[in-house]
């Protein structure tokens, strides 16, 4: 179900406002139901900075095209609306998985954030060696992964 979600969520052409969770175009930079504005922040330095600019006028890193893309952490989970708190690695209301940089609900499989593009890897805790996302035991330590309960 979750999966399938996602789909068609990236295949919507508005996306829900992070402050209030309403429904917004996907290139607005205000809400048009709470006002909320979203800037654009410095993948450096978190400045803000301004959407046409191509160096940092804080710290001077050269700012890649798309950078405008990037997105603030979410208060709102995408998939039900309800409130979800800056540390949230998941939604409380629906349980959905969220990114840990814009609080988008990830599908069980995804490795790159479908709303931000973030890159995940899977990191053991006992080593914190890499993994696959699949993994029950790690290759380098053998720590093993406990089964999450299904529902």
């Amino acid at each position: 179900m979750t999966e399938t979600w996602v789909q068609d969520l990236e295949s919507q052409e508005e996306t829900r406002c992070p402050a209030c969770g309403a429904e917004m175009d996907p290139e607005a930079t205000i809400c048009p139901a709470c006002g909320a504005e979203f800037g654009f922040y410095c993948p450096e330095c978190d400045a803000e900075i301004p959407p046409e600019a191509t160096v940092c006028p804080e710290c001077g890193a050269e700012l890649a095209e798309g950078f405008e893309d990037a997105v603030e952490r979410a208060t709102v989970c995408a998939n039900c609306g309800e409130p979800i708190g800056e540390e949230d690695e998941e939604c409380p209301s629906c349980g959905l998985d969220l990114c840990p940089d814009c609080g988008y609900p990830l599908g069980p499989e995804d490795t790159v954030c479908p709303h931000c593009g973030a890159e995940f890897s899977f990191a053991c805790p006992e080593c914190g060696e890499e993994l696959d996302a699949e993994a029950v035991v790690c290759p380098h330590c053998g720590f093993e992964f406990e089964a999450e309960p299904e529902e």
